[in-house]
């Protein structure tokens, strides 16, 4: 299994969204990048920078929860 935010891939929009990260409008026939885990889209995002923004804000998430653990 890979990890979280190393498996987005380029594909065509099936349908018009905001990008999760950036609010940015992508049409149905735009260029997005997806996350699909257990067959399903996870996390869809506009750019490479909205990818790589939300890698950085879910690992630094899980190392948060990490030492909030420690400290209990």
């Amino acid at each position: 299994m890979s990890l979280i935010g190393n498996d987005f891939k380029l594909v065509v929009a099936p349908f018009a969204f905001n990008c999760g990260e950036c609010g940015n409008h992508i049409p149905a026939g735009g260029r997005c990048l997806e996350s699909v885990r257990f067959g399903k889209v996870q996390k869809r995002v506009c750019s490479e920078d909205c990818r790589v923004s939300f890698d950085d804000r879910y690992w630094q998430e899980r190392a948060d929860q990490r030492k909030a653990g420690e400290a209990a």
